[in-house]
Parts: C-alpha cells; sequence; structure tokens
C-alpha cells in the first residue's frame, strides 16, 4: 500500500510592504504565525504601499490573501481574485474576509495623558487631514484633551492628497507652513503628530523656526519606527502600536477563513505603550520649587526615596507639597513618587528577563508581592501581564 499523500500546502499571497517599522512587524507577526502552523507556502510580493499590484497575479493559485490596501484600485484587484483575504491597514473591508488595525482612539487616549502627566494644558495635533488614519487619530485626541481640560490647537496645512505616501513626501515642502504654525503655539505645548514620518517634520520645522524641543513643545510620534526614531535630534518619543500582534492574529484570522469558519470583521488592537524619548522628556511646570522637587524625584524616586525625606530635604512640609503638586500636576507627591518607580519597572520587564523580585529591588519595593500590588493598583494590570503583553 502506497503511503498516503502529506496535505497539500495552502498558498498564501502575502502583500505587505517592508520599507516601514509598522509593515516589518505585521510580517514578523506572520512568520511567527507560520513557525507554528507549517502549512503555508508563503508568496510574498516587495511592494510599497501605495504601488500597483503586478497583473499576473490574477493567473496565480493561491489560497488566501493577507494584505495592507491603500488604494480603491488595489481593493478592486483583490476582489477580483475571489479568495479569503485580511486586511492588516484597517481603512478597506474585502468582501470575503476581515481587517485588523491599530485601536486609533487608545493611541490618542495615550498620547493626551502622556502630556498631562507632564503638567501640559496646551496640547496639539498635527496630521495629514483627509488622510484616513490620520483623521481617525485627530478626533479622539481633541474630544479626549477637552475631557481633561485642555486646551486644543491643530495644523491644517495646504496639500490635498488622498493617498498617505504622497502626503508624506508633501509634507517635506511644509517646513516653512509648520515653522509658522509652532511659533504661534503657546509655550509650553505638546504636539502629538500622527505618525512619526509628520512627527519627524515638526521637529525640523522647529529647529529651523527656533522652537526648543523639549523645553517649548513636547514632541511624539506614532508608529516607533526605529529609522526615524533614532536619526533625530533629540530622539523621537513614539506610540508603539502593537503591529506583531496584529500581523499573527490576522493570520490566524485566515487560516480560519481558509477553513470556511466564521471570523469578526474588524478588529481593533490596543497600542503596547509610549516610548519615551528626549523629545517629550520634560514636565512644564510653573513653580519652580516643583519643578526642582519633580527632578529630584526623577533621579532617587528608586532608591528607597520617601515623602519624608523629600520634606526634610526642601523644608517643606507634606501637606504643602501635597498642595502644590496637586496645583501643578493634578496628582499627589506619594503618586508622583509611585509613577516613576512603576515606569522604572515597566521598562525593565520590557527589556530584561528579570525576576519580578530583582525587580522590586531595582524599584525600592521591599517585597515582589508589594511590587504586584502597586502595579497593578496604577496600571490596572499585573507585572506579568504587562511583559506578556509587551513580548
Amino acid at each position: 500500500m502506497n503511503p498516503s499523500k502529506p496535505p497539500r500546502s495552502q498558498v498564501v499571497l502575502l502583500l505587505i510592504e517592508s520599507s516601514r517599522g509598522y509593515g516589518r512587524a505585521c510580517l514578523h507577526g506572520v512568520a511567527d504565525y507560520c513557525r507554528i502552523h507549517r502549512n503555508w507556502q508563503i508568496l510574498h510580493v516587495e511592494r510599497r504601499l501605495n504601488e500597483a499590484l503586478p497583473e499576473a497575479i490574477q493567473h496565480w493559485n493561491i489560497d488566501g490573501v493577507i494584505t495592507r490596501i491603500e488604494t480603491d484600485d488595489v481593493m478592486e484587484t483583490i476582489d477580483r481574485l475571489g479568495r479569503p483575504t485580511v486586511d492588516l491597514r484597517g481603512s478597506y473591508f474585502p468582501q470575503r474576509g476581515a481587517t485588523f488595525d491599530t485601536d486609533h482612539a487608545a493611541c490618542a487616549e495615550m498620547a493626551v495623558e502622556h502630556f498631562v502627566e507632564r503638567g501640559l494644558r496646551d496640547i496639539a495635533y498635527c496630521g495629514y487631514p483627509g488622510i484616513d488614519f490620520s483623521d481617525l487619530r485627530a478626533a479622539p485626541f481633541e474630544r479626549i484633551a477637552r475631557q481633561h481640560g485642555c486646551r486644543t490647537h491643530s495644523f491644517v496645512g495646504s496639500q490635498v492628497d488622498r493617498d498617505a505616501m504622497v502626503r508624506e513626501l508633501l509634507g517635506e515642502s511644509e517646513t516653512n507652513e509648520l515653522g509658522k504654525w509652532v511659533q504661534s503655539l503657546p509655550r509650553p505645548c505638546g504636539i502629538l503628530g500622527c505618525n512619526d514620518v509628520r512627527a519627524r517634520q515638526v521637529l525640523m520645522s522647529c529647529k529651523l523656526a527656533g522652537v526648543a524641543v523639549p523645553e517649548d513643545i513636547a514632541l511624539l510620534g506614532i508608529d516607533n519606527d526605529l529609522t526615524i526614531c533614532n536619526l533625530v535630534t533629540p530622539l523621537l518619543s513614539s506610540i508603539e502600536p502593537d503591529a506583531h500582534r496584529i500581523g499573527y492574529e490576522g493570520a490566524a484570522s485566515l487560516d480560519r477563513l481558509m477553513k470556511g469558519e466564521q471570523v469578526e470583521k474588524h478588529v481593533l488592537i490596543p497600542p503596547k505603550s509610549i516610548v519615551v524619548r528626549g523629545s517629550s522628556d520634560v514636565m512644564a511646570i510653573a513653580d519652580r520649587e516643583v519643578a526642582a522637587i519633580v527632578h529630584y524625584i526623577s533621579e532617587h524616586a528608586c532608591s528607597g526615596l520617601s515623602v519624608e525625606m523629600i520634606a526634610n530635604q526642601f523644608h517643606l512640609s507634606r501637606s504643602s507639597l501635597d498642595r502644590r503638586f496637586q496645583q501643578e500636576l493634578g496628582r499627589g507627591i506619594k503618586s508622583e513618587i509611585d509613577r516613576v518607580r512603576i515606569d522604572h519597572a515597566k521598562a525593565l520587564l520590557r527589556y530584561t528577563d528579570l525576576k519580578l523580585i530583582a525587580i522590586a529591588h531595582h524599584t525600592s519595593y521591599s517585597s515582589a508581592a508589594k511590587l504586584v500590588s502597586a502595579f497593578k493598583r496604577i496600571t490596572g494590570v499585573t507585572p506579568g501581564a504587562f511583559r506578556a503583553n509587551w513580548q
């Protein structure tokens, strides 16, 4: 008796750009799914996000598609294939499939809280008006900022084009307009760029206009594309979307679709965290003494610092410290100490494999249990869940 043939590998067409960090992270997520589920044959077509698809695609023998759809033409071509499709960009909805996207409102909320924590009450948005992902971030950013009692500002600009890649290129010629805009903003002010490219354009305009970053303008991007964030001065702070998870879960969704199963049609994945770098590493505090104490806390919070020690160091009562911190930051001095310690714990959870007891030691908690309790109280999740989500 002849041994039975192994099942035919399913051919999956992968149409995801690798020119940007977001696309590369999506590809890594798909690759990780494929390593676990070995019955796929990947056909990866290297292309730019806005590039037309090859005409021969209609004749390829494929079983499913994972893509990032940027234009109507690409959407129509994909639909004509008649194959299960998962889109990882979120603006188009394949006839036979699902779409995954970053949760833009969650990005906006994260950005507003980042600025508010730094004492900023004027915050601004700089996007590409008319571009889908930019507009999806602009509206919740303004709404959430107003809920926090902030004054909001936005850059409109004169360029108009529906193609995101073209708008990014046109944005390079808006230096003078952007420079005049940042000069018109009240200072200090926090600015969220709709992505890292836009934030870099704002940063360059600030330099040319003589506006200091982060002292006058605290700047934040979205995507955490290291080839952008690490090639500017100061280094660019950025919100890191969970593009790896989007790629992995998108691949899992396609697997179910190719088996004839039902899947959720539109999935939003929250961002991972803010990677704080020099462009937003500032505290906007009018009270000079409170500003000095905040700086002192940032340097000594993880060395066993207490409110009593600060009160003695600066010759102030605890009640006075709490009142002045509430006025300037909207939180008490103990909360500021805890915030710095937990931020350091987050960094150790992300970038090291230290056990909780070691992290507790590095952040001045007397035990792992006390670290877990404080971490969950402040962040809403346990350190273990935070580390798992990051990885």
